[in-house]
């Protein structure tokens, strides 16, 4: 996996976010190909690697959260390591079809040899007797401490430099001549944007839709990837169809459910009305997980028709009206069988309020919108109502939650 330049205590927001850069990364390589037989996979032989005709590309990422990303030199971690880790992988690979990528999104400074990475015609020698040179500096540096008893230096460097000079003088030009470093690079923060550019022949006002899904589309294929529930490559025409059938559903209008196949946040905590709504009818802990699951998706989905399209607001609304009715005809009903039973009974029949949230209304009641079958929606729907006591589950649920407020 590509190294995270870390700050403080971002260490772990750095090492998420240096995945998604990887896989977002991988979306934009492809993107940018041209020739429809181009194909990517994450973390094979290396971070990305892509695949054209018959060459083979391979891109060490080295992301930073930094507001000034540091710059590549001939002392950076990230240098060594990506040698040892392409070193290591030489055994794979045919050289002469194999271009080898640097990918920071900080700089090179202008006198470094390092310069010469830019280009795969630039000649590569003063860089090479420069590495040479560094990696026995660091070499020679741990043998002197440890002569002298000291802490060994540059831990994170020496495989790295030990590597690069156990190749013999003609395999190490070799490497290089094969290197090339991408500086500069569009940090995480920009990667819609960039997705969005590359979309020049859709009009200007579907481009960042599309980024957008195709995004979450590409997201969801990697973890499948991972997890092998499809291929470990992702190919371009595979893309293409994508893009195709996005633009197809903006066009027709098709709303799509966007949140179907997402789950909260591990930290998600919702209003704790919700939880107390399902308290007063003794639901169980299957009921409570449900419902928090399925209010954040319908939450995520309003929020985000709201956000795109000021229309939708009243959408939302005219249907929350529909769902309140459907639930009125189930409360009013259930209220008056339960007058005169005891409180256990109560809630019994408040608890097949909730449940019929849950298993029947996606069912009975019509629709959001023409086509759609997510079911997440209404059932999630009911939970937002649920917080705001629009509606509710125990036949007294207004009373009691308004003496507890």
């Amino acid at each position: 996996m590509g190294e995270y330049q870390q700050s403080g205590t971002h260490a772990a927001e750095a090492a998420a976010l240096g995945f998604y850069y990887q896989t977002f990364f991988a979306l934009l390589t492809l993107l940018s190909q041209d020739t429809d037989n181009a194909a990517v996979g994450i973390e094979q032989l290396d971070d990305v690697e892509l695949s054209i005709d018959s060459q083979t590309l391979l891109y060490q990422l080295k992301h930073s959260i930094s507001a000034a990303p540091p710059p590549i030199t001939l002392k950076s971690k990230a240098l060594w390591r990506t040698m040892k880790v392409w070193i290591d992988a030489l055994p794979l690979l045919t050289l002469s079809e194999t271009t080898l990528h640097l990918v920071a999104v900080g700089g090179i400074p202008d006198d470094s040899p390092l310069r010469a990475l830019l280009s795969l015609e630039a000649a590569r020698a003063d860089l090479h007797d420069a590495m040479v040179e560094e990696a026995q500096r660091v070499v020679n540096a741990r043998a002197t401490a440890a002569k002298s008893g000291k802490p060994l230096p540059h831990a994170e460097r020496i495989d790295g430099c030990e590597a690069f000079l156990g190749l013999t003088e003609i395999g190490q030009l070799n490497l290089l001549r094969r290197t090339l470093i991408k500086k500069n690079s569009p940090p995480i923060s920009e990667i819609e944007t960039c997705v969005a550019g590359y979309l020049k022949i859709l009009p200007a006002d579907q481009r960042s839709t599309v980024a957008k899904r195709l995004i979450e589309w590409w997201d969801r294929e990697i973890v499948y990837s991972l997890c092998g529930k499809r291929d470990r490559v992702i190919s371009r025409a595979e893309l293409q169809q994508q893009i195709s059938a996005i633009v197809g559903d903006i066009e027709q209008g098709k709303v799509l459910p966007d949140f179907e196949l997402v789950s909260p946040p591990e930290d998600y905590q919702p209003n704790g009305m919700l939880a107390r709504q399902i308290q007063l009818v003794n639901g169980k802990s299957s009921d409570l997980t449900k419902a928090i699951r399925e209010e954040w998706r319908a939450r995520e989905q309003r929020s985000r028709w709201a956000n795109e399209k000021l229309s939708m607001v009243s959408v939302i609304d005219s249907y929350d009206f529909i769902l309140r009715e459907h639930w009125s005809d189930q409360h009013s009903r259930m209220m008056e069988e339960c007058a005169d039973l005891e409180e256990k009974e109560k809630c019994a029949s408040g608890l097949k309020i909730l449940r019929w949230t849950h298993d029947d209304a996606p069912n009975t009641v019509r629709p959001v919108f023409e086509g759609w079958s997510a079911p997440y929606y209404v059932r999630g729907s009911y939970q937002v109502l649920a917080i705001n006591c629009r509606v509710g589950w125990h036949p007294n649920f207004a009373v009691l939650l308004g003496d507890e407020e």
